[in-house]
């Protein structure tokens, strides 16, 4: 992408014009910054490293010190800004399918495909080429040209499923996972799209943030999965799937002491005796159980 066309995309001041008029692609991130690419950070570290990987272009809402007059520096107002003006950009000529966060959040962990960009987030690798676009954003969805949402789905057979594990079959095969059969439809979906697209996956990595359990012990310290009767559950959020998620943990677990968290009542969690503590759109600190052998020698 010419640097005269970031400019006007993301309305940026160029602090330092160089002798470079195009960028080959882009990184936010060191492990992911290859030559000819604009990097984008504040971190002026980072930056002098991304500069001796080869970087072309910096984009930075700091007025650094200029270490290579060759390169075109640009500064903005909000990083995170200009890279959703890049990145809306950028899709308005691709196909971009969609689906919801869920779905997204399976496709992340089973995906083993470098041709899909699994937009979770805004970040600047999903500015790069990529065959294959999918977003929960629905504000990236209402700017797309092309949107497709996704609707095939493929056969999985429910053999047996507890309140955290499901085991299912697939294609013949027999998986364990950590994962609530309450969200079979959208791995369901997940694996349509990328069967469909002749997409590498890998079953075995299946698993989600949305329903996360920890087993703690009296003390809330977090113990081995399965080893308490005291279970905390995080990545609820108050959403359009909170009460489809809660009518599933009442049907698991209708004789617990089960008690809710929120913003309101946070302060509560470590005094009080439950089985189940649902946290919702909050996240407590859990240390791990001391080992007593570790501690006397």
């Amino acid at each position: 992408m010419r640097i005269d066309t970031i400019l006007n995309i993301i309305d940026g001041e160029l602090v330092n014009a160089g002798f470079i008029s195009e960028i080959a692609g882009f990184a936010d991130s060191l492990k992911e910054m290859k030559r000819e690419y604009l990097f984008v950070s504040d971190n002026i570290d980072n930056i002098k490293e991304a500069i001796a990987k080869g970087a072309y272009a910096i984009l930075s809402t700091e007025y650094h010190e200029i270490i290579d007059n060759e390169i075109a520096w640009i500064r903005v107002d909000d990083i995170k800004e200009a890279l959703f003006k890049l990145l809306k950009y950028k899709l308005l000529n691709k196909t971009l399918y969609v689906c919801n966060k869920i779905t997204l959040d399976i496709l992340k962990s089973i995906s083993k495909s470098s041709e899909i960009a699994i937009i979770d987030k805004v970040k600047a690798k999903f500015l790069n080429e990529y065959e294959y676009y999918i977003t929960s954003n629905e504000e990236l969805a209402n700017i797309s040209i092309n949107t497709i949402p996704l609707t095939k789905k493929e056969k999985i057979e429910l053999i047996d499923s507890t309140l955290f594990i499901s085991k299912f079959r697939y294609k013949g095969v027999e998986y364990n996972a950590i994962f609530p059969a309450l969200y079979l439809d959208e791995l369901s979906l997940a694996l349509g799209f990328l069967e469909e697209n002749e997409l590498e996956y890998n079953l075995k990595s299946l698993k989600i943030s949305r329903f996360t359990p920890q087993f703690v012990n009296i003390k809330n310290e977090k113990i081995p999965f399965g080893k308490s009767d005291r279970v905390v559950i995080s990545g609820l959020e108050k959403d359009e799937f909170l009460t489809r998620d809660l009518n599933f943990i009442f049907a698991k677990v209708k004789y617990a002491i089960v008690k809710f968290y929120d913003i309101n009542n946070i302060d509560f969690f470590y005094k009080d005796n439950y089985n189940f503590a649902i946290l919702i759109g909050v996240d407590v600190e859990l240390k791990e159980k001391e080992d007593i052998q570790e501690k006397l020698f």
